[in-house]
């Protein structure tokens, strides 16, 4: 065969993989469906936590990868350590330190997730992918832009992956695949593994606009959610850092940043701010789906978002690929890869747990059961300036809700239960 491994996907996992398998001497060519492999034309928060989200009662971060990392700031790199699998990154982009996570109701009650210590980092992804592929290159895997890997199929000896690119259609065959594309991914579809997932909710649209000039009267450094029903009900409003002084927001709806700019708490933060960059993005393909349980198929490998019900995080994208990789190694070998990679996948992500659904679902129960501005504002009232999830705090008051608001008490109640059942079914499949 041409080679011994495709890649189909140019995201943190397709090259991570791809630079791996080629600096470990594989013979590899990358499929990636646009043409200029880094560019970032989609909303993303683009952080590396160091430390656990706590977006639960069980301490885990609500979506992705739970094994330990860290980061190093040098004099003139940054080091992305991820001592599980064992390995490290070298990056040259623009870091900044995350020492708050905020949320905010429509009168500017605060409630703090993290408070006062880093629990992540802000990274220009760009320069990250940059890394990578320059990566990849010089450990001489070949790059196939502007190709959308369209399906693959295992044979006895391998696996053909079909292609289309620059206006025709190829097959490629090698020993192995890995698909990293993402959410909506054509190779985990091709050869049957979304048959054995559950559609558990609809896509997620989100709209991101990057801005200049922004001043906000919140402590510096910060990841702020705002929830502001009469804006955007059933999703926060997510506002972050970027290189230089630039801000991001990121919504859930076209009009969102304009009612916002307009509402009279947070009016003062956009007098001198202006839009510089929008992207946008719907995740979730037919919609939120459970995980793959079992990321192998024949030949193929699933690694990152292509596995996830809705993303793994750059960490996860990354350590997924590597290990990928060093299972598909050992079958090249003659040793046992397969079942190893299972079962890191399988504990390596907090998504394989029930509590991560009852994360989610509770997330729509809170959302669903406010219905005005006032009501955040109370809830919110209730757990000012204390440290942790609001829906987790204001689950475990209900009774003091129930005696001040009776209505919005008999809705979180119900929204709560519903959210349970809903968890476990999710979490049977």
């Amino acid at each position: 065969m041409k080679y011994d491994l495709i890649v189909v996907g140019g995201g943190p996992g397709g090259l991570m993989a791809a630079k791996q398998a080629a600096e470990d001497g594989l013979k590899v060519v990358l499929v990636e469906r646009k043409k200029n492999i880094i560019e970032v034309n989609r909303s993303c928060g683009e952080v590396f936590y160091i430390r656990k989200l706590s977006a639960s009662k069980a301490g885990m971060h609500g979506d992705g990868y739970i094994e330990p990392v860290s980061l190093e700031v040098q004099d003139y790199t940054t080091k992305f350590h991820f001592p599980g699998p064992g390995f490290s990154l070298d990056f040259t982009g623009a870091v900044k330190p995350y020492i708050n996570w905020i949320e905010v109701s429509p009168n500017k009650t605060v409630v703090y997730r993290r408070k006062n210590y880093i629990w992540g980092y802000y990274y220009d992804k760009e320069a990250f992918l940059k890394t990578l592929l320059e990566g990849a290159k010089k450990a001489g895997a070949e790059i196939l832009s502007a190709t959308i890997g369209m399906a693959a199929e295992n044979t006895r000896d391998g696996v053909k992956v079909q292609v289309r690119g620059r206006g025709e259609e190829q097959t490629l065959e090698a020993k192995k695949a890995i698909a990293a594309d993402g959410t909506n991914s054509l190779i985990v579809d091709s050869v049957g593994l979304n048959k054995k997932r559950k559609i558990l909710g609809p896509p997620m649209g989100m709209v991101e606009y990057e801005l200049e000039g922004m001043e906000i009267d919140l402590p510096s450094c910060s990841w702020i959610q705002l929830c502001v029903p009469s804006i955007n009900r059933l999703m926060t409003i997510f506002v972050g850092q970027r290189a230089g002084d630039r801000t991001f927001i990121a919504t859930g709806l076209e009009k969102t940043l304009q009612q916002l700019m307009k509402y009279p708490t947070f009016e003062p933060w956009f007098r001198n701010a202006q839009v510089v960059k929008r992207t946008a993005v719907t995740a979730g393909g037919d919609g939120i789906r459970t995980p793959v349980k079992e990321p192998v198929e024949g030949n193929v490998f699933v690694v990152g978002d292509a596995g996830s019900p809705v993303e793994t995080w750059i960490q996860g994208a990354v350590a997924s690929a590597y290990m990928a990789v060093k299972a598909i190694e050992k079958e090249l070998n003659g040793l046992k890869g397969y079942q190893e990679y299972i079962d890191w996948w399988q504990q390596a992500f907090y998504f394989h747990k029930p509590e991560y659904w009852r994360m989610v679902f509770g997330m729509f129960a809170l959302a669903n059961s406010w219905q005005t501005d006032d009501d955040v504002d109370y809830l919110y009232s209730l757990i000012q300036d204390k440290i942790g999830v609001p829906q987790i705090m204001i689950e475990q008051d209900l009774e003091q809700i129930k005696e001040g608001r009776p209505e919005l008490y008999e809705r979180l109640k119900e929204g709560f239960e519903q959210a349970e059942k809903m968890a476990t079914m999710a979490a049977g499949g």
